[in-house]
């Protein structure tokens, strides 16, 4: 499965944030961005999630709480995993 690409005014809408601050952040080399072979940038959908401090952690807390659920444990322990998980899914 290939990474999604975003030209300016979507990474820009994804971001929140205006196409011409994407333009200043790569130029001060915040964001890195390609060009196509006409010279439009073009941004890969990690590198916005790494702006936006969304690089995976949450879908990997999601995986290991699926995991945690289904675990069984003995002796009132499984009380105190049901009340983990619920911490959990509440970050």
């Amino acid at each position: 499965m290939s990474e999604k690409i975003f030209p300016i005014s979507e990474a820009a809408e994804y971001l929140g944030v205006f196409p011409l601050t994407l333009r200043n952040w790569e130029k001060k080399g915040l964001i890195r961005s390609f060009r196509t072979p006409g010279g439009h940038r073009r941004f890969k959908k990690s590198e916005l999630n790494r702006i936006i401090g969304n690089d995976g952690v949450e879908e990997e807390l999601k995986n290991t709480i699926r995991k945690l659920e289904g675990i069984n444990f003995k002796n009132g322990r499984k009380e105190k995993l049901t009340k983990l998980i619920m911490d959990l899914k509440n970050i």
